[in-house]
């Protein structure tokens, strides 16, 4: 009987010693938002933020029933709407509807960039 505490125990202790949490790397620099209006073009960076966090309910298809006719599936129905108003939503600015409607906000990056884009005009690029 001892000799099977014994070697329970050892496995045991091996198992928990091979164990380990990680809280990831200590010295890993986060990854900077790139923002510039340079890098902020309509094709490559803002209709992918549109795809991931808009479209499920403002696409063409689906505005009219899940989107209050609000329809962002493309750059022309996008450039109708009020810049401020899909700004102030996404930020979650008081008096606005907040956008996702019932999430959290989408990353501070992703509406850097939809700033950096007003800004420079809504260049359908």
């Amino acid at each position: 009987m001892s000799r099977q505490l014994v070697a329970g125990a050892a496995l045991l202790l091996s198992v928990a010693a091979s164990c380990t949490y990680s809280h990831g790397d200590p010295d890993a620099t986060p990854v900077p938002c790139d923002a510039s209006p340079q890098s902020v073009t309509y094709a490559g960076v803002i209709s992918p933020i549109f795809d991931a966090h808009c479209r499920e309910c403002h696409g063409s298809n689906v505005a009219s029933v899940l989107g209050g006719g609000n329809d962002f599936g493309s750059y022309q129905t996008i450039k109708r709407y009020p810049a401020a108003s899909i700004l102030n939503s996404i930020q979650h600015t008081p008096g606005y509807d907040e956008m996702p409607k019932g999430r959290a906000k989408i990353p501070e990056c992703d509406i850097l960039r939809i700033k950096a884009w007003i800004d420079a005009g809504q260049l359908n690029n």
